[in-house]
């Protein structure tokens, strides 16, 4: 039971987050995503740790996700970007809820078709990384806001969004650093690798994150385009 009760811990994050968006409580909504995006890190892996993976686990997963990384962002990007026309903030939060779902169905149905599945490559951006991009830009705008003034993340927010949902859909490969983390790399490398983040984080919180999803989408997408070429089509994580 512990993998579905941490699944359902994502989904309560994402229902709570779209409970605040609806209180203007803009920052604490995207904490919840950051949250549930840990969450989501874990429940794949305890489950195949305790080799309880379910068909029923893996459904109630991207169920999850769709609605903390899927619809919670969706609805707080519309809300935070209140400087632009209201039918363009609909259209594009709606394009970025329908990318999330696409991706997620695509995902569902290779696994189910057995189709080969690198382990450190993503085909398209996954939507656990698209909606917690937007969710550290909310963070990073009022930090910015706080210690600076202008809302300049909140310019760019709406055509950001666009930008991930076009990534979810295509099969652009994403480098997967995570499959690369861990005991294979040797005990030092990996407990120097969590102390500087932990610090990092403690120090700038809403930096860090900043700064640690954009090196991944910068660096990941170019790396993956540059070996995409070697890639078999048509395989999908999430």
């Amino acid at each position: 039971m512990l993998p579905t009760v941490v699944t359902i811990g994502n989904i309560i994050c994402g229902f709570v987050s779209i409970l605040c968006v609806s209180n203007q409580r803009y920052e604490l909504a995207a904490w919840l995503i950051v949250v549930a995006m840990a969450l989501d890190a874990f429940d794949g892996r305890l489950a195949r740790m305790m080799k309880s993976a379910s068909k029923t686990g893996a459904q109630l997963d991207s169920m999850a996700d769709l609605v903390t990384f899927g619809i919670a962002p969706a609805i707080l990007m519309i809300k935070t970007c209140s400087n632009f026309p209201a039918i363009f903030l609909w259209s594009v939060g709606l394009f970025f809820m329908i990318c999330a779902a696409f991706r997620l169905a695509r995902f569902n149905v290779q696994k189910e078709e057995g189709v080969n599945i690198p382990g450190h490559f993503f085909s398209g951006l996954p939507t656990t990384l698209s909606g917690g991009t937007i969710a550290q830009l909310v963070i990073l705008n009022h930090f910015v806001q706080i210690r600076f003034g202008p809302e300049v993340v909140t310019t760019l927010l709406p055509f950001v969004t666009f930008a991930l949902g076009l990534f979810m859909v295509s099969k652009v490969p994403f480098f997967n650093i995570t499959s690369k983390i861990g005991f294979k790399q040797g005990i030092l490398p990996m407990v120097l690798e969590f102390s500087a983040a932990i610090l990092f984080f403690v120090i700038t919180p809403e930096l860090a994150l900043s700064t640690v999803l954009s090196c991944y989408l910068i660096i990941c997408a170019m790396y993956g385009m540059v070996k995409g070429k070697h890639l078999n089509k048509g395989y999908s994580t999430t």
